[in-house]
């Protein structure tokens, strides 16, 4: 992987880091804000967006990351497949 979000590859024996790439509660609208080591990414309005976000950070095969790895993705307010606003 080129860029370094979101994988924490520490080396043989080092604790596993906290998941480097946070997708954030859907919005009265269902889209979700992404960040990565603290750093805006965008905000998607569905999973396909991710990969694209991704991408332009310069990872190379964003589009095959395992966005339901939770050592790599912290899903806050719902997994990948929760795009619906929240219930007023």
């Amino acid at each position: 992987m080129t860029s370094a979000c979101p994988g924490g590859d520490q080396g043989h024996g080092a604790p596993d880091p906290a998941p480097r790439l946070v997708v954030h509660p859907p919005d009265h609208r269902g889209w979700r804000r992404v960040r990565c080591d603290g750093r805006s990414l965008g905000t998607a309005y569905r999973i396909s967006d991710i990969a694209v976000f991704l991408a332009a950070t310069g990872m190379e095969d964003a589009e095959d990351f395992d966005l339901t790895d939770p050592a790599l993705v912290d899903w806050r307010g719902g997994g990948p497949d929760c795009w619906a606003p929240p219930e007023a």
